[in-house]
């Protein structure tokens, strides 16, 4: 059995979003909390915490934060731009670079997505939301065989290899900032799928 290999696709690749963000963050962020203001998911698992369990209403209110991120995700890709998204309110720092630099390299090399990925399993890792900047972790299967990479001038489908892993591992840092959670950090394991 051959192992399963990164998707790779000239300089515009789906993951990339999530490498980049890798690469840059750690449980930290150099950006400031005043910085953007996070969107607020109409998702019933945003509702207000629980006054017996707070713990369970924060980590309620990331997921559901997390989720509004990936529709916007979802948007910028298929616009090939992130204005007319709520980018800038649900990621920062590392996150939101590696969106808008993915964004941009699709858009110059006349490449844009469509369809939608999916995103399924996800579950808090781990949560500290007893401190100034309250953090949870979460982990996540990010399924993109249903997310197609187009060349624009021809409507033509991307070429993909063969065994290239379409679900795989993501780990994400969220913080909760004054106006709400914000992604900080992406990270894929696309060696690992799920």
């Amino acid at each position: 059995m051959t192992k399963p290999r990164r998707l790779a696709v000239g300089t515009f690749l789906i993951p990339a979003l999530l490498v980049s963000a890798a690469a840059c963050g750690g449980d930290e962020t150099d950006a400031s909390p005043g910085a953007t203001t996070p969107s607020v998911s109409k998702d019933p698992a945003s509702s207000a915490p629980s006054l017996a369990e707070p713990e369970k209403g924060g980590e309620a209110e990331a997921m559901a934060a997390y989720r509004a991120h990936w529709q916007e995700v979802e948007k910028a890709y298929a616009k090939n731009s992130i204005e007319g998204t709520d980018i800038k309110k649900t990621s920062v720092g590392p996150a939101r670079l590696a969106i808008e630099k993915s964004v941009k390299s699709a858009r110059e090399n006349g490449q844009a997505v469509k369809g939608r990925p999916g995103l399924s399993n996800l579950t808090v890792t781990k949560a500290d939301l007893n401190r100034d900047v309250p953090k949870v972790h979460l982990s996540s299967c990010l399924d993109v065989s249903e997310w197609v990479i187009y060349n624009k001038s021809t409507g033509e489908p991307v070429p993909q290899p063969s065994d290239r892993l379409t679900k795989y591992t993501v780990t994400s840092l969220l913080e909760k900032w004054p106006d709400g959670w914000v992604v900080t950090k992406d990270e894929p394991h696309q060696d690992t799928q799920c």
